[in-house]
């Protein structure tokens, strides 16, 4: 156990009994806009109302995946938790150690309400009986997008009707006639084309790697199997992968920071318009602009569709599911239950969506046909829902198992993210990083 683990595990078991007083204990990703903050606060009042129950509710930066490993070591977990860094990966490792509640009696005919293909994410193995199990209530769809100052393209001269739709000639676009005419435009030398993450740091890097991964996979879905235990033949597509994703860093078309950034620094150079274009597995860029910055917002940005594959073909939109947990360990998991009943049947969890701005789209497709996302005023909303609507998307890396994509995910330092690093900061060969990456993989899915 690290050490910041275990000083948070011993803080939680030396809580003086007045902080455990709560009826149910809620830990909840940390808004990000003050509208969200009121809606989780109007619904945290309503379920007190409606039930006369105590919440306490703990708010923690990005899901705080520490501290949930630290409350479990500490045998006091939340009842329920909703974060994405504290459910992703963590949720596949807790219902397999058989730590979480299944849901699926708990929602019974509610469960209709949700995609199918949501429904089948959150569906997990419980190791002690070898059966799966619904151990995740889905929260929302956490799509990628691209993200597009459109008033430094027209500075540079261009157009969004000048962005190539082929897969090669996109990125070329953005470093190669972007790049230099918005720096000759704006005298600056420190605007960069594109935004990518090139750190371990954040887990951008990997989103975006694999975007750029599906590109060069010629097969949708991929062969049962195909992945790189089975088919090494696949090593090529890898390389092709990671070649061509540092070749950005290489040629200075991304900031030279992005070795080091962590989640939020892609966004920050947006804002800042240090780059002109970027991608981001969210609408959390453009929502930050909404409020305080509205004509960047309606006219001086833009969300645009990706690029075909280089097959020619519609490209596979990388993505994950948002889902929330029940622990079987909690003070009181019948309550959680009936709060994750009231989430769904009382229209709650529709509201929150609302307001948290469209950082993540509705698990419901009936909630994203709707006039608030099909708006096509908005230059942001209406894209990422037809995106969500038409386009192919993939939540796991290359035919996975279950049980195989778990400890993937799992592995520290993670792989794909340092495969990046390697070449981008550290000076290694695509060639050596994609080997050191593949015989990591091969240990952890034969352990």
């Amino acid at each position: 156990m690290c050490s910041r683990i275990l000083a948070i595990a011993v803080m939680l078991a030396m809580a003086p009994l007045g902080a455990k007083a709560a009826d149910l204990v809620v830990w909840w990703e940390e808004a990000w806009y003050p509208e969200e903050e009121r809606a989780i606060a109007d619904m945290i009042a309503a379920f007190e109302q409606q039930t006369g129950k105590k919440i306490e509710l703990i708010s923690n930066e990005s899901g705080a995946a520490e501290e949930v490993q630290a409350a479990l070591e500490a045998g006091q977990p939340p009842d329920f938790l909703w974060g994405l860094g504290g459910t992703t990966g963590g949720a596949e490792q807790w219902a397999y150690e058989d730590r979480l509640v299944d849901l699926d009696q708990t929602l019974g005919p509610l469960r209709d309400l949700f995609d199918p293909d949501l429904l089948e994410r959150a569906t997990l193995l419980n190791d002690s009986d070898g059966e799966p199990g619904l151990y995740a209530l889905p929260m929302g769809r956490i799509t990628n997008h691209i993200h597009v100052w459109q008033s430094l393209l027209e500075r540079a001269g261009f157009t969004l009707a000048d962005v190539p739709k082929e897969w090669e000639a996109f990125w070329s676009f953005w470093c190669d006639r972007v790049q230099p005419a918005v720096r000759k435009a704006m005298g600056r030398e420190d605007i960069y084309g594109v935004a990518l993450p090139m750190s371990i740091e954040a887990s951008d890097t990997a989103d975006e790697l694999d975007q750029f991964l599906w590109a060069y996979t010629p097969h949708w879905p991929p062969p049962a199997g195909w992945n790189l235990v089975k088919a090494p033949a696949t090593r090529a597509i890898l390389l092709q992968t990671l070649e061509r994703y540092t070749a950005i860093y290489e040629k200075g078309c991304t900031p030279p920071d992005a070795v080091s950034w962590t989640n939020r620094d892609n966004n920050q150079a947006f804002l800042e318009q240090r780059v002109v274009m970027v991608p981001n597995p969210s609408l959390s860029i453009p929502n930050m602009l909404r409020e305080d910055r509205p004509e960047d917002y309606s006219r001086n940005t833009a969300t645009i569709e990706w690029p075909r594959n280089t097959f020619g073909g519609p490209l596979v939109i990388t993505g994950s599911a948002s889902g929330a947990v029940v622990f079987k360990g909690g003070g009181n998991p019948a309550l959680a239950k009936e709060f994750v009943r009231f989430l769904v049947e009382d229209g709650w969890l529709a509201h929150w969506l609302d307001f948290s701005r469209d950082r993540l789209l509705p698990p419901m497709q009936k909630l994203i046909d709707q006039p608030f996302w099909l708006d096509p005023s908005d230059p942001h909303r209406m894209r990422s829902a037809i995106q969500t609507l038409t386009q192919p998307h993939s939540y796991a890396w290359w035919g996975l198992s279950r049980d195989q994509e778990r400890r993937f995910d799992l592995a520290e330092p993670p792989i794909m993210r340092t495969a990046v690093h390697r070449v981008a900061a550290e000076g290694w060969s695509a060639e050596q990083a994609v080997d050191e990456a593949i015989a990591r993989i091969k240990q952890i899915l034969s352990e």
